[in-house]
Order: C-alpha cells, then structure tokens, then sequence
C-alpha cells in the first residue's frame, strides 16, 4: 500500500509517495503548483495599499478561520445526525474538545479566530436548503488525493459527496471578506478541476461536477459557484498548464 509523506524542498510543498522502499512518485502540491504561478500584481497593489501589518493581520485571519471553519463543516456533515438544530447543538459540544477546531487556542487572538469561523459556518447553517441539506451522502471529507496522470499533483480535497439529484459533486469551502466575482475565483476552479482528475484516478469514479462555497463577510447568503463534468475537463488542460509553468519558473 502506498504510503504519503510531505516534504519541504526549497520552500516549496511536495508529496512522496512510496511503496515499501520504492519512490514512486514525487509530487507537487495543487496549492503549491497555483500559489506560484498566479498573477500576485493586484495582491502586492493591496498589500502595498493598506500596509504589510494590516495585508498580514487580514491574511492570517482569513487563513486561521478558514481552517476552524472547513473543520466545523466536516464535523457537521460526517459527526452529527438528526435535525439540524440537534446536528447543531452535537456540534458545539464535539468542538469543544477536537483538536483542529482548537488548533489555535495558544494564539493571541484564538477567541477571535474561533468566533469568526462559527459566524462563516452558521452563514452555511442558516441557508442549509441550499448548502448542507443538498448532501445526501459525502463520499470523502479532508481526503488527501493524488495522481501522476500528466506528470502528477496531490492535495487534499475538502468534500465529495453524493447530492440529492444523485450526482456526485467535488466540493470546496471558501471564506472572503466580500463577495467574488466569477473572474476571481478562476484559481478555485483550476483547483477543483486538479481534485477531480485525482479523484477520478484514485477511484475509478469520475465526478459530475463541482461546487464552490464561499462565505464572506459582507453577506448573510454564501455564494455558490457551480462547474459542470465538462468545465473541469477544461479547467483540468488549464490546470495542466499551470503545473508546467511552475516546473519550469523553478527548473524542476
């Protein structure tokens, strides 16, 4: 059986896969492989706009709720049953104790963190008729995926589950400060599309398409951004590229 192991090489993220005493592929991260090869012009404008300690303060905000946050969903959907209200009121009480919920609670600001991911998480809760109550069965939650088609890539995709229709859907959680429009969120697909080619691989099974769920600050109702079978086909050849670019931009 296969066996994955992280590994740091000159700052950047890569899997090793192994088998037994035998490398068998070494792999870049997705999130590696997009962080370092998307346009960062408009991100250093802002950073050099509202000042590094501020661009930090709000980075690792997003950063430290969105972790707490994919966790409480996780929770919810795969440590919980009954109603939603008593869904809720077992989820508050497992929270209390998990350790990836708390991961932050040395942090200076660990209440501040906590109580920003509960208001995106209830941003979901409360609109459930359209996020969580679409989930019939989640297939996979925080499953680490990979693959060596076209070279291969590895990262861990949020959720794949079996929705109400009886598709089956790649999910992923997002957390904003305002609401996105479809030319931003570009990379989330590109990121969906590498998950579904791994997924795909890993399984046998080739997902019907995708939902991007992004809470933000601004709005009471989350965003949903939805891609069909074939529109992560065509992100997949995109996402292709951009591994290509990052081989290349660091002579690997």
């Amino acid at each position: 059986m296969a066996e994955i192991k992280r590994v740091q090489e000159n700052g950047l993220r890569f899997y090793q896969v192994t088998e037994g005493e035998e490398i068998i592929a070494k792999l870049p991260s997705v999130t590696t492989i997009l962080g370092e090869t998307k346009d960062k012009s408009g991100l250093d404008k802002w950073r050099k706009r509202v000042g590094e300690a501020e661009a930090d303060r709000i980075s690792n905000l997003s950063m430290s709720r969105g972790t707490i946050m994919h966790r409480l969903i996780e929770l919810y959907k795969t440590k919980t049953s009954g109603e939603a209200t008593d869904r809720l009121n077992e989820l508050k009480e497992i929270a209390k104790t998990d350790d990836e919920v708390n991961e932050f609670s040395e942090h200076e600001n660990a209440d501040l963190y906590l109580e920003e991911a509960w208001k995106m998480f209830y941003k979901f809760w409360f609109n459930s008729a359209d996020y969580f109550d679409t989930i019939k069965e989640v297939i996979e939650a925080e499953t680490f995926l990979w693959t060596t088609k076209a070279g291969g890539w590895a990262g861990t995709v949020d959720n794949v589950s079996e929705v109400v229709d009886g598709t089956i859907k790649i999910i992923d959680y997002k957390n904003s400060r305002k609401p996105k429009r479809e030319e931003w969120v570009i990379d989330y697909y590109l990121q969906a599309s590498a998950y579904f080619i791994a997924y795909w691989d890993m399984s046998g099974k080739k997902a019907d398409g995708a939902e991007i769920w992004i809470a933000n600050e601004v709005d009471n109702l989350p965003q949903k951004f939805t891609l069909t079978q074939s529109d992560l086909e065509f992100y997949a050849k995109e996402f292709i590229k951009r591994r290509k670019m990052f081989l290349e931009k660091h002579n690997i």
